[in-house]
């Protein structure tokens, strides 16, 4: 298991260390490296991958009215969101921008929010904030472009049983 004082190193060619130390790594690209990869692994169910990235006190926020906005807190939440977003969400590598401000890294992508008779294409904003020592992700705001559309969905996934509502 890891800790935060222990960052995973995990090499790839000629790419720096994505949670080593600040001044070994040129932060704009390999934080996309990063979001990338978390991109994988929520797309192949590989949690073991999203919370390596991220702190064990990380804070998520999702806002909407959707049973699943809210705020979660520590990797434990963090992981019964993601399996409950899983059921509704699937992620593409199309339509991917990314703005990068100090610690901060704001990423709009197109998602599809799969309900249980539709299929809703719309941008997603997440707003990533990094640790400065460790790299690794601290808080995530989530943001539909389109709230009322993703609550909806969201909304009659769960009232046919597709998605789970985390406590």
């Amino acid at each position: 298991m890891w800790t935060d004082r222990e960052p995973l190193c995990r090499q790839a060619p000629r790419r720096a260390c994505r949670w080593g130390k600040v001044k070994d790594i040129e932060l704009g690209t390999d934080r996309e490296a990063i979001f990338a990869d978390l991109l994988a692994a929520f797309g192949n169910h590989d949690y073991e991958t999203i919370r390596a990235a991220m702190r064990s006190d990380v804070v998520l926020v999702l806002l909407g009215t959707s049973p699943l906005a809210g705020t979660y807190r520590g990797v434990e939440e963090l992981d019964r969101f993601v399996v409950a977003l899983r059921a509704v969400l699937d992620t593409g590598r199309h339509q991917v921008s990314f703005t990068h401000q100090g610690n901060q890294m704001i990423v709009r992508h197109q998602v599809e929010v799969h309900g249980p008779q539709h299929v809703a294409a719309m941008i997603l904003r997440q707003r990533f904030e990094f640790d400065p020592v460790s790299g690794k992700i601290t808080s995530i705001t989530v943001e539909p472009e389109d709230r009322g559309l993703f609550d909806y969905v969201v909304q009659t996934a769960l009232t046919e049983g597709r998605v789970t509502v985390p406590s």
